[in-house]
């Protein structure tokens, strides 16, 4: 029986993803001013390029006959437009809102599965969703501010990373997880350059300090986040997220003067506890369906 390290050791690691998170998303906050975050989403994925790619000498890349390749570059595509709403909202709202808005992506993911991978969804996963609904409605606030650019950003980078989640699921299937982890850079690298021409300016003086600083943060978040998930459940360590919003509130309000507004936590957390309920639910539906059965 292999032992597994205590949940403690997780939640070290999921606190560390969520700061450096929060502090990624302050970089871009940062540079946005300066910066198109089209420019900056290329950088970000360069610099995650190159810290993963040791990689590339341990790994075969599948051949183009496998048929994966349009799949691949979906996910792609989805992941870059994903991570340019999320830059373009943290350049127009609060970063705490942005985060908040975030949570939103796995209850997006739970709907495109239902349609697309025709998996089924009974009453606790629609009673997560339409308290996540409620959330998103607290977070925008209808009648009550206007719906800028910003939020639709937001709400838009949620549901192409759902999206993104649901080509993974799919391309697991036939692929390893490190492969098709791998294949999201090697496309997206070219991709988010051509976008980047467009809006094109170097970095200058300090703005590489924090240029290159968002590649290691990217790395370090991702790094941190799997092995988070390797040491304990998905369910035991998703409420540790919500730090991730609590960080971001902080470093918004002292180094941007962003407005300390108790309903972007109480819409985050309901949306982050929707997902957390709907992860328990399943995770205990699939332990009963995989328990050996006694003997009639």
């Amino acid at each position: 029986m292999t032992h597994r390290p205590p949940v403690p050791v997780a939640a070290i690691y999921m606190l560390v993803y969520a700061l450096s998170y929060a502090a990624l998303w302050a970089c871009v906050r940062h540079l946005s001013g300066d910066i198109h975050p089209v420019v900056l989403v290329f950088f970000r994925t360069f610099f995650g390029m190159a810290a993963i790619l040791p990689i590339l000498f341990k790994v075969k890349l599948p051949p183009l006959s496998s048929g994966l390749y349009p799949l691949f570059t979906l996910r792609a595509v989805l992941n870059i437009t994903s991570v340019m709403g999320a830059f373009y909202a943290v350049s127009m709202i609060p970063l705490a809102d942005a985060v908040a808005f975030s949570y939103a992506a796995p209850i997006f993911a739970t709907l495109l599965a239902v349609f697309i991978l025709k998996e089924k969804i009974g009453r606790h996963r629609i009673f997560a969703i339409l308290c996540a609904f409620v959330g998103v409605l607290i977070l925008i606030r209808p009648g009550f501010q206007t719906l800028n650019s910003g939020v639709l950003a937001a709400l838009g980078s949620a549901g192409c990373f759902a999206a993104t989640v649901i080509c993974v699921k799919l391309l697991t299937r036939k692929e390893n997880p490190a492969i098709v982890s791998l294949m999201s850079f090697i496309i997206a690298v070219p991709l988010s350059f051509t976008a980047a021409l467009f809006y094109w300016q170097w970095p200058v003086g300090e703005q590489w300090f924090y240029v290159i600083g968002m590649g290691i943060l990217s790395a370090t978040a991702h790094i941190c986040l799997a092995r988070a998930l390797a040491r304990a459940d998905l369910s035991a360590v998703m409420p540790i997220d919500f730090s991730r919003i609590i960080f971001a509130a902080l470093m918004g309000i002292s180094l941007f003067g962003d407005p300390l507004d108790g309903l972007t936590f109480l819409g985050g957390g309901l949306i982050l506890a929707s997902a957390i309920y709907a992860t328990h639910r399943e995770r205990k539906q699939l332990a009963q369906e995989t328990a050996p059965r006694s003997p009639s």
